[in-house]
Order: C-alpha cells, then sequence, then structure tokens
C-alpha cells in the first residue's frame, strides 16, 4: 500500500494542466483522437501518436486533468475537442487506462458524426480491483479525483454504456502476484478489461503503465483501425 501511494503521488507530481492541443494539419486524412489514463499527460501518448502519424493518420493528443475536473466534465472537453477538430471527417478514438473511461462516458450523450472505431488499451472496464482497495486512501483521493472514485462504483458502471461503433480491447497480462490472485497488467485484471460487445480481444504480455509505447500493442492498434480486428 505504501509503494501503491508512493507512486501514484509520483504520478500526481508529473501530471500537468490542461494545455491546447496542437492537431497536426487535415489534408483528407482520418483522425485518430488519443485519451491518456489516470495521473498521465497527454505526453505518455506521444510515442503512439507519432506512430500513427507515419501511418498516414492525423492526430489530437486530447489534454485533460482529471484530478482538478469532473469525470462530466472531462468527457464534455473531449465531445467539445472532436467536434471542432474531426471537421465532419472520419475520425477514430484511442483511450488508454481511465481514458477509456472518458470515450465510454461520452457515448451518453453521444459524438458527432464520423466516429469510425474504438480501440481501449488496457481499460478498467468492471470496477477495478485495485481501486476499491485505494479508493478510501488519502493519496488515492488526491491523484484520482472524481474519476478515480467512479473506477470502484459498480453503480456507476452499470450506467456507463459501451461504445455504439465497433471497439476492440487490449489488455497486459505482464503484472504483480501482490494485489492480483489472477492474470493482470500490474493496476488492472486482464478479466477487467473485457467488454460486452467488443469486436475483438487480444493479451499482450506488456504492463499497464507503458502498454501505449509497445510496438505490438501499435501494430494492433493500427490493424484495428484499418480491418475492424487484430492480427
Amino acid at each position: 500500500m505504501g509503494f501503491l501511494g508512493a507512486a501514484l503521488i509520483g504520478a500526481a507530481v508529473l501530471s500537468s494542466a490542461c494545455v491546447t492541443p496542437r492537431p497536426r494539419e487535415a489534408g483528407g486524412r482520418e483522425t485518430v483522437f488519443l485519451v491518456h489514463g489516470m495521473g498521465r499527460t497527454r505526453a505518455s501518448m506521444l510515442f503512439l501518436a507519432h506512430r500513427l502519424r507515419k501511418a498516414g493518420y492525423r492526430t489530437v493528443n486530447v489534454p485533460y486533468n482529471h484530478a482538478a475536473r469532473s469525470l462530466d466534465e472531462v468527457t464534455a472537453g473531449l465531445q467539445g475537442l472532436v467536434a471542432r477538430e474531426s471537421g465532419g471527417r472520419p475520425y477514430h478514438l484511442v483511450g488508454h487506462s481511465l481514458g477509456n473511461v472518458v470515450i465510454r462516458n461520452g457515448f451518453k450523450a453521444g459524438y458527432p458524426p464520423g466516429l469510425g472505431r474504438v480501440v481501449m488499451l488496457a481499460p478498467p472496464n468492471a470496477p477495478a480491483h485495485l481501486a476499491v482497495e485505494l479508493k478510501d486512501s488519502w493519496p488515492y483521493r488526491w491523484v484520482g479525483g472524481d474519476s478515480g472514485q467512479r473506477l470502484a462504483d459498480p453503480e456507476f458502471y452499470r450506467g456507463l454504456p459501451a461504445p455504439s461503433v465497433e471497439f476492440g480491447v487490449l489488455a497486459g497480462d505482464k503484472g504483480q502476484a501482490l494485489t492480483f490472485s489472477e492474470p493482470n497488467d500490474g493496476i488492472v485484471a486482464v478479466s477487467e478489461t473485457r467488454l460486452e460487445g467488443m469486436k475483438d480481444f487480444r493479451v499482450l504480455h506488456r504492463t499497464h503503465t507503458f502498454l501505449m509505447n509497445a510496438p505490438d500493442a501499435f501494430a494492433q492498434c493500427l490493424a484495428f483501425l484499418r480491418n475492424g480486428r487484430f492480427d
């Protein structure tokens, strides 16, 4: 618990306030909106954004501060950014960790026309065991804010919609046995990533924190964006 609390505090120190994104010029390309996870900034998605641009996509690396804003406020910010930056062109959503909960929360009101596919990287698609264990600790409450508390709330998940478009889930299993008794990525159990209606599912031998930077995660993400299935 002490180690996890220290890690969460360190993540919060590294987290920065929202800044205006600088998306690449569109041309005729499809746009991928990247939504980072808890205790992180959009810098955590830079490698993935770079690889997607090299593959021909326009990227918008979404900034948000979940510790200072409620989940609904963060979600409204994402929806507004998508409305401004999609420009009526086809686009996709890729989330890491908490970013997937933000994306799912957006399906309550819906997204602008043009949404193609959603790729979920290490998503807590059910009440996260670790969040349940830590939800009352002050470091977790400080780092997680309102969004962190939602991750431990079964009632919240019962009202959280799955994406209404094709979506795939990439989970990691390079985890730890200190707080888990089942396959996990160190933060989220593999069983917690599954979601009814998913078009495809893969488990990679990667950790939660850096799964989005892994070359094999990028390859699978790209395959799903292009073809609606993982390789």
